[in-house]
């Protein structure tokens, strides 16, 4: 009986190997992100639009699992906010606060495609290192009068302690024939930042991303 179920588990498991359908394609992907910073110290309300370029490598290890692994090269993270306010002899003024981070980031995601059709779906994780950080704060008013203490309209600056980003992500994309090896590849994600991004600032950035990439098949 032993050799009869571990005759029939080698024929299975052979069948399996012989049937697997393991494709890969890569290829470059560009698109934006519409960022959103939340947090305790985060008073006013502060979103941007950023712009990302990269490459993603995918796996199917069959037609409905495989692994798809994006390279980052450049993501932006940015967001800005204004605040109002009237000086002693009545005159509105407004500050606008901007920042323009960035980072390279590394996603290895989880990816289930439905059986027949073109939809697919994918979870996992995003980890990024910061590669640029800096701010603008800048002033306006109705008569042009109103500065900052050294007389100036405009302060730029670096944002220090900046943290290492790592988030969790998911999304769904379409996997639309061009040729038989060639697809053009749109996806949409959702990312929630789980690091603040300083260390010494409560604040993190959630992220929805629109992608669009071609994918090349080389196996």
């Amino acid at each position: 009986m032993k050799k009869l179920f571990f005759t029939v588990l080698i024929l299975l498991i052979s069948f399996q190997v012989s049937n697997a359908q393991f494709h890969l394609a890569l290829g470059p992907v560009t698109g934006l992100n519409f960022n959103i910073a939340t947090g305790p110290d985060v008073k006013d309300a502060t979103n941007g639009l950023g712009f990302v370029f990269g490459g993603t490598v995918d796996m199917d290890f069959s037609p409905t699992v495989g692994l798809m692994t994006n390279v980052q090269f450049y993501d932006n993270r940015s967001g800005s906010s204004s605040t109002s306010g009237t000086t002693g002899n009545g005159t509105a003024y407004t500050i606008k606060n901007s920042g323009s981070i960035a980072y390279f980031e590394i996603e290895p995601l989880f990816k289930l495609s439905l059986l027949k059709s073109m939809f697919y779906f994918f979870v996992g994780p995003s980890f990024g290192i910061n590669m640029e950080s800096s701010y603008e704060v800048t002033v306006t008013s109705a008569n042009d009068n109103v500065t900052f203490q050294d007389g100036s309209k405009k302060q730029t600056g670096s944002i220090k302690n900046m943290n290492a980003r790592f988030e969790l992500k998911i999304g769904s994309g379409l996997n639309i024939p061009i040729s038989e090896n060639i697809w053009i590849t749109p996806a949409v994600s959702f990312g929630y930042g789980l690091t603040k991004v300083q260390s010494d600032v409560d604040s993190r950035i959630m992220t929805i991303q629109a992608l669009c990439g071609v994918k090349f098949r080389l196996q």
